[in-house]
């Protein structure tokens, strides 16, 4: 999952201790995310779910005596 880092946040774990700085945008696993969103110290970079493209707009028909 590609968040974007909003806050200063430090992760430890298997994999030892990692120091995320604001404005970065970094790919992590679902667990690793979740610890981020928690702590309020990122944003999710793309929609979890894929937005649907608005209905197209039509025009109303013209009166013909105008």
């Amino acid at each position: 999952m590609k968040l974007i880092i909003t806050r200063p946040v430090v992760l430890t774990g298997a994999g030892g201790v990692r120091s995320l700085k604001p404005g970065l945008t970094v790919e992590v696993d679902a667990a690793t995310a979740e610890q981020i969103l928690e702590r309020q110290a990122g944003i999710p970079a793309e929609p979890a779910t894929p937005a649907e493209a608005p209905a197209p707009r039509r025009r109303k028909p013209t009166d013909a005596q105008t």
